[in-house]
């Protein structure tokens, strides 16, 4: 069996948390709680070590088994591979899909606006089907080749930004009461924490397994503090109006950097913190489902799928989003809808496991 050290996994929980939600976020809690947009945030990340608590609690009753491993232990073989098939058609491969989608978007809009987004979504996934096929270890060293990138520039985009950073846009704090900070910390649950439930599947691949709990809870950490804080900079340096109107606001930060009229229009140059974020999530989000299907239908091996089900991936990825306005509709209801596959279906699990325990 492939293994990663622990410091892999928590690039992989740091990564996978920013993956492409760098991007939406900031926009995301805007356009909810305006200048609250940061508490938004805060509220939504203390609610995810909740959840990552019952997925550790889960992994702790059946040691050693994915997911799909640990569901039929609790509802039996038949049923368990049903609710198995059930998750993975239902969460991960949509958030396989949505990856794939923002990552086109992104590029379409704003680097390669006259490319086709099939082009650019087939070249992402022949990377990506190439770096699952050689398996977890590999996509672990590429990781850690890779981390310096995004800390190097978020570090200095931050930097160069503080002299036009307003603080005032901050306030006034709670203005127009809780309900929207509450309403835009519930959307942000949704992207990306309850996301972070893929990342259970590869905690048996995890060696020394005494050491879970810290790599996972540092690694959303840290993503969650980069997220947290690109939000603050997006309101003091753009304004709340401009944040709530305007989709990658992080990347339009970029712009905002001018160093003596040397250094400026760098945005380019800084895009390459979701790149390396969003290659990683969707690699591990791509290697969780093929392993899933593996263990389901009893394969012999999980890279044998890895080609088709990318493949399969290029015309879901145009078809689930026409045009942005159906974001808004999979902004309102993802939370809700993720919760059953994320938060009930773990729930039931560590109910059944510590019953089991007992007796």
């Amino acid at each position: 069996m492939e293994k990663i050290s622990s410091n892999q996994f928590l690039i992989f929980a740091w990564m996978f948390t920013l993956g492409s939600a760098i991007l939406y976020v900031p926009n995301l809690l805007v356009e909810y709680s305006k200048q609250d947009a940061w508490i938004s945030s805060l509220l939504a990340m203390l609610f995810c070590f909740i959840l990552i608590g019952i997925y550790l609690l889960m992994f702790r009753l059946f040691p050693n088994k994915t997911v799909f491993q640990i569901l039929e232990c609790v509802f039996g073989k038949r049923f368990g591979k049903i609710i198995g098939l059930f998750i993975i058609i239902s969460f991960h491969y949509l958030i396989s899909v949505m990856t794939l989608r923002d990552f086109g978007d992104f590029l379409i809009v704003h680097i390669l606006p006259e490319t086709p987004l099939s082009v650019i979504h087939l070249i992402f996934l022949i990377v990506v089907a190439y770096s699952v096929k050689q398996g977890i270890e590999v996509i672990g060293r590429t990781s850690q080749i890779l981390l310096p990138i995004p800390i190097f520039f978020y570090l200095l985009s931050a930097v160069l930004l503080l002299n036009k950073s307003d603080i005032t846009h901050l306030l006034p704090i709670a203005a127009d009461g809780w309900k929207p900070i509450v309403r835009a910390s519930i959307a942000n649950i949704g992207f990306p924490y309850l996301e972070t439930f893929i990342l259970v599947t590869l905690l048996p691949f995890v060696t020394p397994k005494t050491k879970i709990s810290k790599p996972f809870c540092l690694g959303v950490l840290l993503g969650s503090l980069m997220l947290i804080i690109a939000t603050v900079y997006s309101l003091m340096v753009l304004g709340v109006e401009y944040s709530e109107n305007k989709i990658y606001t992080p990347y339009l930060l970029g712009a905002e950097i001018n160093v003596a009229n040397v250094i400026q229009r760098v945005e380019i140059i800084i895009s390459s913190i979701w790149f390396v974020s969003m290659f990683i999530k969707m690699c591990l989000v791509v290697l969780a489902t093929t392993i899933g299907l593996q263990q389901i239908f009893e394969l012999r091996d999980y890279r044998i799928l890895t080609l088709p089900l990318c493949l399969l991936l290029l015309p879901l990825s145009i078809m689930i989003m026409p045009n942005m306005s159906y974001w808004g509709i999979l902004v309102d209801t993802w939370p809700f809808y993720a919760s059953i596959q994320t938060m009930l279906i773990p729930i039931i699990i560590v109910i059944v496991g510590l019953i089991k325990k007992k007796r």
